[in-house]
């Protein structure tokens, strides 16, 4: 195998919490709303995917489910995208990695800029032969939404939310309140991401126990993640944590919402926590991304109703270079 090959798959390594401040410089100049690559969902959903980080000429690729030939993928290269000629650079390095290890080149998630970049270049082969090999799935596009629009639920369009969230302040006016979540109360939000869980009955579903996985992560280490940009809210009711919304800055002007979950048994409940994290980012952030809907047509309504100011497309790439 040729040196250079071989360098390359000694870096092939496996995602762990304490790389998260080794892998952070990566992500200076790079700027992409969607949420797919954004350091701290990377970290929480490591085990999910079996990630594993591979540096390429100072780009770094996520690599998902790397000991399944047949399911593994990579990102798009995380890094200064102003760098055209390093860009493909490090891209013709990982076309060379998977030569070398005789698999099919497979790209998860990549944005329009760098799927044009890849058809400019020429690199997997004559463009009018691979356009066709890039598919497109809108149950992967991140929902993208104004904040305002979330805080204030003007007009007809948000007719429904606004009784659902009147509903709540009718039931409750007096009950509840809300906390950012800090290390005292972290584990209050754990309580109502374990009631979630029992009532979805999580022990059935594996994604859904690796959700919950991710979730314990962070509440359960609330330090670590609140000292790198991570925050959160929790809506009491009564007196006992029902609802809980956390995210981070995924870009200068928008917000992402990495987890919300609440408890069923409260009117209302949902429509609350989402204005209430809204509002409580309103003015720091112009847009909030609330991810995508993985097809599911309850959440897609739902994120649908809330009328989205633009959606994140994003691409796939499935080419054999054997």
């Amino acid at each position: 195998m040729d040196l250079t090959i071989m360098q390359i798959s000694i870096r092939l390594k496996p995602i762990y919490k304490k790389d998260y401040d080794l892998l952070k410089p990566y992500y200076k100049s790079y700027k992409s709303e969607a949420h797919d690559y954004n350091l701290t969902n990377l970290i929480i959903w490591r085990n999910k995917y079996d990630l594993h980080a591979i540096e390429l000429d100072g780009y770094l690729f996520i690599c998902f489910y790397p000991n399944d030939p047949d399911n593994t993928a990579f990102s798009e290269p995380i890094g200064d995208y102003s760098d055209e000629k390093a860009l493909k650079q490090s891209t013709l390095l990982l076309i060379e990695f998977c030569k070398s290890e005789e698999i099919k080149l497979k790209f998860r998630y990549i944005g329009l800029v760098y799927k044009n970049l890849l058809l400019s270049w020429e690199v997997l082969g004559d463009a009018n032969d691979v356009e066709n090999q890039f598919n497109t799935n809108e149950d992967s596009y991140d929902y993208c939404y104004l904040t305002e629009d979330l805080v204030n639920l003007s007009g007809k369009i948000y007719h429904r939310k606004k009784n659902n969230l009147n509903q709540f302040e009718k039931l409750y006016r007096d009950s509840n309140n809300h906390e950012p979540i800090n290390q005292d109360n972290a584990l209050d939000a754990l309580l109502v991401a374990k009631g979630w869980c029992v009532d979805r009955e999580c022990s059935e579903n594996q994604d859904l126990c690796k959700e919950f996985e991710g979730i314990k992560d962070i509440l359960t280490d609330w330090m670590f993640y609140s000292g790198r940009g991570v925050e959160g809210i929790i809506i009491y009711v009564d007196g006992l944590p029902k609802a809980f919304s956390i995210g981070e800055p995924l870009t200068e002007d928008m917000f992402l919402i990495h987890i919300e979950k609440a408890s069923h048994d409260i009117q209302g409940i949902y429509a609350a926590i989402n204005h209430r994290m809204a509002a409580h980012v309103l003015g720091r952030f112009a847009f909030i991304n609330r991810e995508q809907d993985l097809g599911l047509e309850g959440l897609r309504k739902a994120k649908q109703a809330y009328n989205p100011h633009h959606m994140v497309e994003k691409w796939t790439f499935d080419h054999s270079m054997k």
